[in-house]
């Protein structure tokens, strides 16, 4: 490593020893030694590279987050139309019905149902 990389690596070593770190008698695979720092064995030098690989990992993690809201979204969605629909055909059914009492229990159903959209859209914005 001549040039521009050696004189960053020195300077990443530099600065890890004026924090307080500790110069161990091991090397690590890129060559650089290793130090003892906050309780960590790091090397001064892929630690940046780690940290980058740390950070594409998290993006994956807020990638993966993304994907599994959206999925609930489309399942939320998927419910949402369910409900409406057994309501309408409910309302519907309604017309035609004479019994008083499956008359109630159509209107306890929709009922229900709409309590149910409600609270699945109080959610939405939550």
């Amino acid at each position: 490593m001549v040039g521009k990389d050696s004189d960053d690596n020195i300077q990443k070593i530099t600065k890890l020893l004026e924090k307080g770190g500790t110069m161990l008698a091991t090397h690590h695979e890129c060559g650089a030694p290793m130090f003892r720092y906050q309780g960590k064995i790091i090397c001064p030098v892929c630690d940046s590279q780690e940290k980058k690989q740390i950070v594409e990992l998290q993006e994956t993690r807020i990638t993966e987050t993304e994907k599994q809201q959206t999925d609930r979204i489309k399942q939320d969605e998927k419910i949402n139309y369910i409900i409406i629909n057994k309501v309408r055909e409910l309302t519907a059914s309604l017309e035609n019905e004479a019994e008083i009492a499956r008359i109630k229990d159509k209107m306890e159903c929709i009922e229900q149902g709409l309590k149910i959209l409600k609270l699945l859209r109080e959610q939405e914005w939550e």
